[in-house]
């Protein structure tokens, strides 16, 4: 089974094995010390999630962002394919309230209040 990590943690695992080191050699060190600076977020993981991580390979969480930009292009495929005008006005007044509670909150995120 593959276990999900964060994707911060992700990209420290792929910088860890770019720099030419063995997964043994991640295990090893993980099981020894506490990571420090850029790699501290590897501290969060026990050891047998590591190592089916490294085992098994592994699913990287959705980022709240994330999750928002499905949802948008959820709404908009099924307005794109909605069809009865009510209901394709009603996803674009949600479409819409997404924005706008995005603009509120001062958060941009591409692909649905950035461009």
């Amino acid at each position: 089974m593959k276990p999900t990590i964060t994707k911060e943690q992700a990209e420290v695992i792929q910088i860890f094995m770019d720099g030419g080191k063995e997964k043994s050699d991640l295990l090893r060190i993980h099981a020894k010390d506490r990571w420090i600076e850029e790699f501290s977020c590897l501290n969060d993981l026990d050891i047998m999630t590591l190592a089916a991580a490294l085992v098994n390979g592994y699913e990287v969480e959705a980022t709240p962002e994330d999750r928002v930009r499905e949802y948008f292009a959820e709404l908009q495929e099924k307005q794109r394919t909605a069809q009865s005008r009510g209901v394709t006005f009603s996803l674009e007044c949600e479409r819409e309230g997404v924005i706008n509670t995005l603009n509120l909150l001062g958060i941009k995120i591409e692909g649905v209040n950035a461009r």
